[in-house]
């Protein structure tokens, strides 16, 4: 006789007790009231003229900039200031140039920023090109560099962008860092607040949108800036985060 089939007993669901911890989260502070009720005076159909006059002008400035260092510094700030998706193809055909040619600088602070800018778009650029900033006889880095404030920023940032096995870029993140480090109290007030933000969260690790707002502040402080560029941020800044409102105030309805 075949065995008869036996029922797996399973617990009754009110002899299941459960008990949830209170994680004593504070009430939250956006009240459906509250959001409907955002208001902005910016919004792309008031401002669509305006937008496109300083994109004009932002293009015709990147695409005058012949000199290497100055092209170099001016992509990082459109891209740090958060307007850099308004010229993705000029950008992408100036880097794709700056590869071709392969014109490395002499100049720590400018080889450290064009690593960087196309390590970031994809480019295959190896770590040699860090080689000559190293002394022959020991092959470390100079300490004639140990003062180069900008030059040992643009190294640091550079370095969080190695891959596995390029030792060169972590032999760099650990003599910029001491460097750096060294250097605060002998800073300016706004200089060391620079290397102590880079020293704490590096620009590779940073939110675009959130840098893009702190970056505004500390360029339109730049005696280099560009006018047209810091418009052109603060315009495209203000827009988007009306249209963050308005997504805000449909989800509230």
């Amino acid at each position: 006789m075949a065995p008869t089939p036996q029922s797996l007993s399973h617990p009754q669901p009110n002899s299941l007790k459960e008990e949830r911890r209170s994680a004593n989260y504070h009430p939250t502070i956006w009240d459906p009231t509250v959001i409907k009720s955002f208001t902005t005076l910016y919004t792309y159909e008031s401002h669509a003229t305006k937008l496109e006059e300083l994109k004009q002008k932002a293009g015709k400035l990147l695409a005058t900039t012949k000199d290497t260092s100055s092209l170099l510094k001016l992509i990082d700030s459109l891209q740090r200031l958060g307007v850099a998706y308004h010229f993705e193809k000029q950008i992408d055909e100036a880097l794709n140039q700056l590869h071709v040619d392969q014109n490395v600088s002499k100049v720590l602070s400018v080889t450290a920023l064009q690593f960087r800018l196309l390590r970031e778009h994809g480019y295959p650029v190896t770590a040699d090109v860090f080689e000559k900033f190293k002394g022959v006889d020991d092959g470390k880095f100079m300490d004639s560099f140990s003062g180069d404030i900008e030059g040992l920023l643009s190294l640091e940032e550079a370095s969080f962008l190695g891959i596995q096995g390029e030792q060169i870029l972590e032999e760099a993140k650990g003599f910029t860092s001491e460097s750096l480090k060294d250097s605060l109290g002998k800073l300016d007030k706004v200089k060391a607040q620079h290397v102590q933000q880079s020293l704490e969260v590096p620009l590779y690790w940073r939110m675009e949108r959130i840098e893009a707002r702190n970056f505004i502040d500390s360029y339109q402080n730049d005696d280099t800036k560009s006018s047209v560029l810091l418009d052109l941020a603060k315009l495209d800044y203000n827009l988007t985060q009306s249209v963050y409102k308005q997504e805000l105030k449909e989800l509230a309805e």
